[in-house]
């Protein structure tokens, strides 16, 4: 019986007291389907696992016929095409990258420098070509 007597004592006498007991449950039971939902609807993890791309020519080629490569990626991909390739691997699509590269309208002295400095001097077999395109494009 003391259980009983317990419980009542629990409930509510007045109309005011009752209204406050289930706008506290109520405010207690959507905290509680919130934080519910929060935990069980994750999203969930996926392993993304890095896909390391192979650098090609023909990405440096993109970014040279791009008219919306800033300085910046230009230097870029001519710095990645003097560690990465040599013109004898594939001729016809270096010297279109070197094309593009030398005629792009945000071209810089600096993408001349390294031209000169480091992709003729690591390709010496082709030196007079080389040196033939860099004066038609400073001469544009």
């Amino acid at each position: 019986m003391w259980l009983i007597d317990k419980i009542e004592d629990l409930f509510p006498s007045t109309p005011l007291a009752f209204l406050i007991y289930l706008g506290a449950f109520s405010l207690i039971s959507v905290i509680l389907i919130f934080v519910a939902a929060k935990i069980f609807n994750k999203p969930k993890k996926t392993m993304k696992t890095p896909s390391k791309k192979e650098l090609t020519i023909d990405d440096l080629l993109k970014i040279a016929k791009n008219p919306k490569s800033s300085k910046a990626d230009l230097i870029t991909a001519i710095e990645l095409f003097v560690q990465n390739f040599k013109i004898k691997n594939d001729e016809k699509k270096s010297f279109e990258f070197f094309e593009k590269l030398l005629n792009h309208k945000n071209r810089d002295k600096k993408i001349f420098d390294i031209f000169h400095g480091k992709v003729i001097a690591a390709n010496i077999e082709y030196k007079d070509r080389l040196d033939k395109m860099e004066r038609k494009a400073l001469n544009k």
